[in-house]
């Protein structure tokens, strides 16, 4: 059995892509004069929201830019938001059961912060590593490579929960088997190119499986 459980946390335990995409696109358009589709949005997801608001604006006005992008953010947060309460029972009946948890995300700090304080999860885990605090971000492996090293947990007793190819990636790449979740993933087409342990389409799915794993 897993002793550790690394979670991403858009698209997998939240639903945040409208926020996002409105957060990002607002942005756009007031600092660089045009519009973005999720799919430009998306291709862009990897680094925390500070790099990727500088590819879409520039260096100068950056600094400018992403205030705005948190005025968005934490403003239309409550509207646009969703939880998936399958996926927080599972991590509570996984606490249960004496099992780490962890939060791997390539949000920065404060976004990911205002996202779980907002939804009372932060409690759920017992480590969170953003992404503007690794060198290197998703799909490289150094988040994973953390988080193993924190809890000095070798990679076969972990497992990484995401639903994006990059997740996939950084998993691989840690060697720590990786769980593909599509209840809200933005990468349904491109499942069956990840090599996943597991691949499940809806949370009640997922929590079934884990608990017929901790029983």
């Amino acid at each position: 059995m897993f002793e550790l459980f690394i979670w991403d946390l858009d698209n997998t335990l939240v639903g945040t892509s409208p926020l996002l995409w409105g957060a990002f696109s607002w942005v756009a358009e007031k600092y660089a004069g045009r519009k973005m589709s999720p799919a430009e949005i998306v291709n862009l997801y990897g680094p925390p929201e500070d790099q990727v608001i500088e590819k879409i604006v520039g260096s100068e006005k950056k600094e400018e830019a992403l205030q705005e992008f948190y005025t968005f953010y934490e403003r239309k947060h409550q509207e646009l938001v969703e939880v998936f309460a399958p996926v927080v029972e599972a991590i509570l009946f996984l606490r249960e059961k004496g099992v780490k948890q962890a939060l791997f995300t390539s949000k920065g700090r404060k976004s990911a912060m205002m996202t779980l304080e907002k939804l009372n999860l932060e409690k759920l885990f017992d480590f969170v590593l953003c992404g503007d605090e690794v060198e290197h971000a998703k799909p490289s492996p150094e988040g994973v490579w953390r988080i193993l090293s924190f809890f000095d947990m070798q990679p076969e007793k972990a497992v990484y929960v995401g639903d994006s190819p990059l997740d996939a990636q950084a998993a691989e790449g840690a060697g720590v088997p990786f769980v593909m979740v599509l209840w809200d993933s933005f990468h349904r087409e491109r499942a069956l190119e990840v090599r996943a342990y597991r691949l499940f389409a809806r949370p009640e799915e997922f929590f079934n499986w884990v608990k017929g794993i901790y029983r």
